[in-house]
């Protein structure tokens, strides 16, 4: 088999699978009840729709390469919106409609887009942004799946056509920045139409079936799990989408039963979510094969299955790769944090701080195509931003920053981002480990962990959590966890620094947002935090 799609657009695979499959729906809100009829358009809509947007497009005056910012939620018409512009090599910027309006302005103006889409519930939050940061920049509403102008700019039309190539520009999709700026990254119409096919090739567990899939995905489409990688998967084999709002404890059952899902995308934060809910018939799918996500605690894996008789399948991908590597065969590691191991598309390296190749340790995941044409599949880098790039690709490798491990059969596991390790009295602690299993504990809603500054140590481990019942906000409730936690966790493990808090700064993604943690806890302040260093030594 094949392990890439050469020498084609996204344009030319649309019209191809919109010939083929003409008739079969393609994109599909989420069902919320048994007699409700849900918004879908097939494939032959979805062209329509695209002609439309062209001609809308062709009155603009805009440029090939053009860049266009996006904002409209998770909706189906985000992708159609995204096929039109592709198709007329134009480039869309999805913006992530939760970010404050100075980080949307920063990503409107670093990507120098020259038109924003949005529609009226993000109307007036654009507007404020254009009038206070005085932008250039051209407005259009989507409004009864029609586009209409609101802001118009003075267009030139360039005299020299440029001809849409299987490099150009498809997207420039922002990394969620939870350390810094976001990094624009540029993604080709051949990166996006392989991310989709890596995808589809997959056997075992997953084995996508033409024209009979529906693939409920409820993670925001202005991402690559959403956005590429499961809406080209459904492009290619004449499949359905059905994209979800968000994710939503009481009524993800309900949607995916209705509208009869048998794939879904997953967060491994919604395993301890769905676990604590109570049970009910909608739980029961008849339709579901499998989920697919990353990030799935290992202790909650085999129970999750158990409970839900679905298996979920964990992968491995990231913006600037998402042709991902799944575990996806029969015989996979449950609740061992395993994505597999990668096909013949790519090759994997796990080293050192000194760039020492490590087997059955931890160490830096680092992935390219092959010797010959490493960066094959990969995004183009990082707009305006050339150092960023040069440091991520060193050696013919691409460094991701995921520290993992790999077996001596090239099994990978993931351990933790290598800018969350905490690093305490020489142990290199995992602070995704610490936030699963504080997840787990009936009395926390949500939490978060990262090192905090500590003279002798180096790092104390540091502990944000929101608590069920806010009313147990008490110094015996913080202690009550170490002792929880203590049955899991060796000692220098457990937190040092436990804040109770109303909330958690996280992304779109619901990654959580390193950088501001430590903006919450004043050291000076003994009742901002209760401070457990010395009570943790109890547990030695």
């Amino acid at each position: 088999m094949k392990l890439f799609i050469e020498n084609s657009t996204i344009r030319s695979i649309f019209n191809k699978s919109v010939k083929k499959y003409k008739n079969n729906v393609f994109l599909s809100y989420a069902k919320h009840n048994l007699n409700s009829s849900a918004t879908s358009y097939t494939y032959l809509d979805v062209q329509r729709k695209v002609k439309e947007y062209t001609n809308f497009f062709l009155k603009k005056k805009l440029q090939e390469l053009d860049r266009i910012s996006v904002i409209v939620g998770n909706i189906p018409e985000f992708f159609i919106i995204k096929l039109a512009l592709n198709c007329n090599n134009l480039s869309c910027v999805p913006l992530n409609y939760e970010l404050s309006n100075n980080e949307l302005s920063y990503i409107i103006k670093h990507s120098s887009s020259k038109l924003i889409i949005t529609n009226d519930l993000y109307l007036e939050k654009i507007k404020t942004i254009i009038d206070s940061n005085k932008i250039k920049i051209g407005l259009v509403v989507l409004r009864n799946k029609k586009l209409i102008s609101i802001l118009e700019t003075k267009r030139i039309k360039r005299d020299k056509f440029v001809k849409l190539k299987p490099s150009s520009e498809a997207s420039l999709i922002y990394t969620s920045g939870t350390t810094g700026k976001p990094k624009g990254c540029i993604l080709s119409h051949f990166y996006e139409i392989n991310a989709g096919y890596s995808y589809v090739i997959k056997k075992g567990l997953v084995s996508i079936r033409e024209q009979k899939e529906k693939i409920y995905n409820c993670l925001p489409v202005h991402h690559v799990n959403a956005g590429i990688l499961s809406f080209y998967a459904v492009l290619l084999t004449g499949n359905c989408q059905i994209q979800a709002e968000r994710f939503s404890a009481s009524s993800f059952w309900k949607e995916i039963n209705y509208s009869k899902a048998t794939i879904f995308h997953y967060l491994g934060l919604m395993a301890p979510i769905l676990l604590k809910r109570k049970k009910s018939n909608y739980e029961k799918i008849i339709n579901l094969k499998c989920g697919i996500g990353a990030g799935i605690e290992p202790r909650l894996h085999q129970k999750f299955e158990k409970r839900f008789k679905v298996p979920m399948i964990e992968l491995w991908g990231m913006t600037e790769m998402v042709r991902c590597i799944f575990d996806n065969s029969k015989n996979r590691k449950i609740g061992e944090r395993c994505f597999g191991r990668p096909d013949e598309s790519l090759q994997t390296l796990v080293v050192d701080e000194n760039g020492n190749n490590k087997l059955n340790e931890k160490g830096e995941l680092l992935i390219r195509h092959n010797a010959i044409y490493p960066q094959k599949g990969f995004f183009d880098g990082y707009y305006k931003n050339k150092r960023a790039t040069e440091s991520a690709w060193r050696n013919k490798w691409f460094h991701t920053g995921d520290i993992v491990i790999k077996n001596n059969k090239g099994y990978l596991f993931f351990v933790d981002r290598k800018k969350n390790l905490i690093r305490r009295g020489g142990e290199n602690i995992s602070s995704a480990e610490i936030e699963a299993n504080l997840l787990e504990l009936p009395l926390v809603k949500s939490a978060a962990v990262c090192g905090y500054p500590h003279h002798i140590y180096e790092e104390e481990v540091f502990a944000m959590i929101v608590l069920i019942n806010k009313k147990k906000n008490t110094l015996k409730t913080a202690k009550d966890i170490l002792k929880l936690l203590s049955k899991n966790l060796t000692y220098f493990k457990l937190p040092g620094i436990i804040k109770f808090t109303e909330n958690i700064p996280v992304t779109s993604t619901q990654k959580i947002v390193k950088s501001n943690l430590l903006e919450n806890i004043n050291i000076q302040n003994k009742n901002n935090f209760y401070d457990l260093s010395k009570f943790k030594k109890n547990f030695k």
